[in-house]
């Protein structure tokens, strides 16, 4: 099950979350897997990258195994101006990134991990991206 919880005081289409995530969980065989997405607003998602990865900044997308995947809206919202892409595009590779930390594949494990996780995130959100038009 995915559970999708917007504590970010900003409207985000929570359906096209749960969709992106059910995509994924499916594609890697977890479809049972239990999963919550938490949207937080950027001082609480700087707050959570200083307390748990001693990082004092903001950041779109921080993954706890077990527990949850925080996203940050703003944060996203940003990426989104400065690489000249759409929210939506943006917000979609940001989740399927983050469900793939989840999923315990590592970008910061060494470079054959690192492309085999970029791989992963292309694939999929071409796919997304392409089937949601």
């Amino acid at each position: 099950m995915v559970a999708v919880n917007n504590l970010s005081g900003l409207t985000v289409d929570k359906a096209l979350i749960k969709k992106i995530a059910e995509v994924v969980l499916k594609s890697e065989k977890k479809i049972s897997q239990d999963i919550s997405i938490v949207l937080v607003d950027a001082n609480k998602m700087k707050d959570l990258n200083q307390r748990y990865r001693r990082k004092n900044r903001l950041t779109d997308v921080l993954t706890f195994p077990e527990l949850d995947i925080v996203v940050c809206p703003q944060a996203v919202k940003n990426n989104a101006k400065a690489a000249k892409a759409t929210f939506k595009a943006e917000l979609a590779r940001v989740v399927i990134h983050g469900i793939l930390h989840f999923l315990d594949y590592d970008h910061e494990a060494g470079e054959k991990e690192a492309e085999k996780m970029r791989a992963k995130e292309d694939r999929y959100f071409r796919n997304i991206v392409f089937n949601n038009k």
